[in-house]
């Protein structure tokens, strides 16, 4: 026979071929004792598990870690989930590990957990895709068993805070193996219903193999994929259930859910009361201010009003006509007295008073010119002589000197 020489990491790589494609060793469940436990700026996990004869070296990467609610320590007795590989590089396998819960819990239980660290890292439960509830729904679907208290329940404490909303009944069995295929049917039917605003998904309390449907993979989907925001209401407050994590919404109890889901129409009333006082405080304080602008523009409106300003115009205008009056009548006072002392120098101007005195008009009588000077005529000048009570015709015998006069 002979022997075939390989090198070291051909055989490394050879084994962990065999061992990753070992059905077993890729989904396998350990138990021992922490021996240590690592966590390097990385994120990621290094630690070992031992029992009393052997160690497996183990790790979990940063993303697997961070779903982890249980954080182990040195010295706890865990229970592990995980698939084996082989680290080539130093050539050694170890334990990659998904799940670390500790010991004592039953197979179901820790089937859960990887479940629901399984949904987790899908992102069913991620909190950003979550619808919020309407606030005044009309129409609300309850999947849940017709026969129970929880049916019952639900109506009453709907019909005392809301009723103005309908409630649809999808029946659904909601313990035993048949019961995650038929709330998966009822959850189905009732989002084909129109008009349903959100559903209710309900279930009285209960042991936890009685709640085991609502683990159920399916289920969980089921809820994810609806197209209507859904409120899990299952068992107690401090029952937990794949369904909690999934739904929009989680609420403690069937009546909690209730109460969650609709308004209270006595604090409705109440609120509407305190909106319509205030409503009615801030018309009447909005009037007060619009009465006081109206007030306000109104006296703008009065001072800039045209008939204030004729009104101004018109006194100015009787004034200013009072004032032509008295100036033209001042006027019309000098001008007669003017008149009146013209009138008395033309009096005493008047060439009748003279000619009453004994003076006399001399003019040429061809020419019709007045003669103002001796030296002007000459003998045989015809003249005519006009006095105050007539005239006479005169001829020049003679003409002298002012000079000859004096003699």
């Amino acid at each position: 026979m002979t022997s075939r020489i390989i090198r070291v990491g051909l055989l490394t790589s050879y084994l962990r071929e065999v061992i990753e494609a070992d059905d077993v060793l890729q989904d396998v469940w350990v138990e021992g004792e922490i021996a240590n436990y690592t966590v390097p700026s990385s994120g990621h996990a290094y630690f070992s598990v031992k029992d009393d004869r052997s160690v497996l070296a183990c790790v979990m990467w940063k993303s697997a870690r961070s779903r982890q609610r249980y954080r182990p320590a040195i010295g706890d007795q865990v229970v592990i989930h995980g698939s084996v590989t082989v680290y080539e590089a130093q050539g050694k396998y170890q334990l990659s590990a998904d799940v670390v819960h500790p010991a004592g819990a039953g197979v179901i239980q820790l089937r859960l957990e990887q479940l629901r660290q399984q949904l987790e890292a899908e992102g069913l439960f991620e909190p950003s895709r979550k619808r919020l509830l309407p606030d005044f729904p009309q129409r609300i679907g309850v999947v849940t068993s017709s026969t129970g208290s929880v049916w019952h329940d639900i109506r009453q404490v709907i019909a005392r805070r809301y009723p103005l909303v309908e409630l649809i009944l999808a029946p659904a069995i909601v313990q035993g193996e048949r019961a995650p295929d038929s709330i998966i049917k009822a959850l189905a039917s009732v989002q084909d219903v129109p008009g349903i605003d959100l559903v209710i998904l309900a279930r009285g309390g209960g042991s936890g193999e009685d709640l085991g449907c609502f683990n159920d993979e399916r289920l969980a989907r089921a809820i994810f994929s609806s197209r209507i925001p859904i409120v899990s209401a299952v068992g107690h407050e401090t029952d937990t259930t794949i369904a909690d994590y999934v739904a929009d919404v989680r609420a403690p109890t069937p009546s909690a859910a209730a109460e969650m889901v609709v308004p209270d129409i006595a604090e409705l009333s109440d609120a509407i009361g305190g909106l319509d006082e205030r409503a009615y405080r801030a018309a009447a304080s909005s009037i007060r201010l619009r009465r006081a602008d109206l007030q306000h523009v109104r006296q703008r409106l009065a001072h800039a009003s045209p008939e204030l300003r004729i009104g101004r115009v018109r006194a100015d205008l009787a004034a200013t006509v009072v004032e032509l009056r008295a100036s033209t009548d001042r006027q019309v006072q000098r001008l007669r007295h003017d008149l009146d002392r013209s009138r008395s120098v033309l009096q005493a101007l008047n060439p009748d008073r003279l000619l009453r005195r004994g003076y006399a008009f001399i003019e040429d009588d061809a020419s019709g010119l007045p003669v103002t000077s001796a030296r002007a005529l000459k003998q045989g000048d015809m003249l005519r002589a006009t006095f105050a009570d007539g005239y006479a015709d005169a001829s020049v015998t003679g003409v002298g000197g002012a000079d000859e006069l004096s003699r």
